[in-house]
């Protein structure tokens, strides 16, 4: 039996995010084929060898609205043609891409979300941010 692909999108160096590693490090010795995707930094170190596959997106922009506009067409064009039975974007930074990716595709879409708390400082300091319509609804229950 064939394994299902699962492919995982973040916005960070892939290195250093322990959360991923251990997720599609699980998901991996579940039987899953797996494969996260992120970018690479200027001071990227090599990458790790993990029990998945990984793949990032060299950026010209390191940060802002431009990196994410970037980073969101240069995933979209991937996932458009990557093998997969599903696509997970991980917070909010990624789930355009694979949003439609996934409804044009007609491919799974899970949404992992670990920016619940919208009062942390880091989104408590733009308010723009704070009051995307998801947050408003989280906000509300």
């Amino acid at each position: 039996m064939k394994k299902k692909r699962i492919l995982f999108s973040v916005t960070n160096d892939l290195n250093y995010d322990q959360r991923m590693i251990r997720i599609c490090g699980s998901l991996a010795k579940a039987g899953y084929e797996v494969q996260l995707i992120g970018r690479t930094k200027n001071n990227s170190l090599a990458l790790i060898p993990q029990a998945f596959s990984q793949k990032r997106f060299p950026c010209y922009f390191q940060s802002g609205k431009l990196f994410y506009l970037e980073y969101n067409l240069r995933l979209l064009w991937y996932l458009l043609f990557a093998r997969a039975d599903a696509f997970c974007a991980i917070d909010l930074d990624s789930i355009l891409p694979v949003f439609l990716a996934g409804k044009l595709r007609g491919k799974k879409l899970i949404y992992d979300a670990h920016e619940y708390f919208t009062e942390t400082p880091e989104v408590a300091r733009r308010p723009l941010i704070q009051q995307t319509p998801v947050r408003q609804h989280r906000r509300r229950r």
